[in-house]
């Protein structure tokens, strides 16, 4: 028995049940609309802004919802193993602790470190290396190469974005979380049609869908 559980990769095991779970492109999708609502966080007047906070509040509620309407009546429920929200926490807290210091030791050495308009030019550049670590951290959950793809998109549009001039001080973080924000949308729409061409429903689903739809 120890011999069989030996030549288990367990760790791939759990890699195809991400990818089933997710396969629907909706994490994609909901991470693409959580993007686009910090920009309009961004972009919009401070007694407005709780209204783009609770759509991305709710999120996690919203793809559960969606996920059973959709995605469960097609593959089955898999319930994943949850992450100790205290490492995840702290582990973003170092990240960005450790990016910070990094844009502070770059400002001091070529720049004006007390400029805080030097700070909002390349905090794009600092947002899109942050997120570099989700897309890495969902590739290594599920195996799949398109998040190393939207760590490199990240990482370019960031610099990118940080290295054209605006106007507006706040324009170029803008623009990094709409684009980023419409690359994971259409991504993630693509694998939902797709998903549901591949998934169709099982046939009982299917009746009793559609007697729900005549009443």
């Amino acid at each position: 028995m120890n011999k069989m559980s030996q030549n288990i990769d367990w760790k791939e095991i759990e890699r195809k049940a991400y990818r089933d779970v997710q396969q629907d492109g909706l994490g994609e999708f909901l991470i693409g609309i959580g993007m686009v609502l910090v920009a309009g966080i961004i972009l919009t007047p401070t007694f407005l802004k709780g209204l783009f906070y609770i759509p991305i509040l709710l999120s996690s509620r919203i793809g559960e919802a969606l996920r059973r309407r959709f995605t469960y009546p097609r593959i089955g429920y898999a319930k994943l193993q949850s992450e100790d929200p205290k490492k995840t926490v702290g582990g973003i807290f170092l990240i960005i602790f450790v990016l910070l210091a990094i844009m502070a030791l770059v400002l001091t050495l070529f720049g004006d470190v007390r400029d805080f308009t030097l700070w909002m030019k390349w905090f794009p550049a600092f947002c899109g290396t942050l997120l570099v670590g989700l897309f890495l951290d969902l590739a290594d959950k599920s195996g799949t190469g398109r998040h190393y793809v939207f760590a490199l998109l990240s990482v370019i549009s960031g610099f990118s974005f940080s290295l054209i001039p605006f106007n507006e001080m706040m324009m170029g973080l803008t623009m990094y979380f709409l684009s980023m924000g419409a690359v994971m949308i259409i991504t993630g729409f693509v694998l939902f049609l797709w998903f549901l061409h591949k998934n169709p429903l099982p046939a009982e689903e299917l009746q009793l869908e559609e007697a729900i739809d005549a009443n």
